[in-house]
């Protein structure tokens, strides 16, 4: 993790760049990009990974909100160089991110649209309830990481 910090203006360039490289520009078709279009991401968790000075892999949030008054963040783009894949750096900024969002008591959830295999392991769920989103998705791959226990007792979920 010595090699994370926090994304600037410069990396700007370098973190499109890599996003194009690994999700194409077939990415902006995404419902997620419905939020992300709507919110900027928050700077405050915007990380970047480097591998000898060279941008290995990057990270960014999005607040959301649950049914119009739990405050959360969007996980994503999550994006590692394709030559790095298995190095660990998506994994380090995922864990490095998610430590600094649980001190952080402003969010009560964390969600993202991604592979259970993948994400459980930061202690991510399957929702398991009907929820709406920001536009079409599969259902099997929006995933919540909830950090307060109120949301226990919602029976269904809206996102805006």
């Amino acid at each position: 993790m010595k090699n994370i910090r926090l994304a600037t203006e410069a990396d700007t360039i370098n973190k499109l760049n890599l996003l194009n490289m690994v999700f194409g520009p077939g990415r902006y078709a995404r419902s997620v990009y419905r939020l992300r279009e709507k919110y900027p991401y928050e700077k405050s968790y915007s990380y970047v990974s480097l591998n000898c000075d060279e941008l290995a892999a990057c990270i960014d949030y999005c607040p959301t909100k649950l049914n119009g008054q739990y405050n959360g963040l969007l996980l994503g783009p999550l994006a590692v160089n394709p030559k790095l894949i298995g190095h660990g750096y998506g994994v380090n900024l995922v864990e490095y991110s998610l430590k600094k969002i649980e001190l952080n008591s402003n969010y009560s959830f964390i969600i993202v649209v991604g592979d259970i295999d993948y994400y459980k392991k930061f202690g991510f769920n399957k929702i398991g309830k009907k929820f709406e989103f920001y536009g079409p998705v599969d259902i099997n791959r929006v995933l919540m990481k909830k950090l307060k226990a109120e949301l226990n007792s919602i029976k269904k979920y809206k996102f805006s």
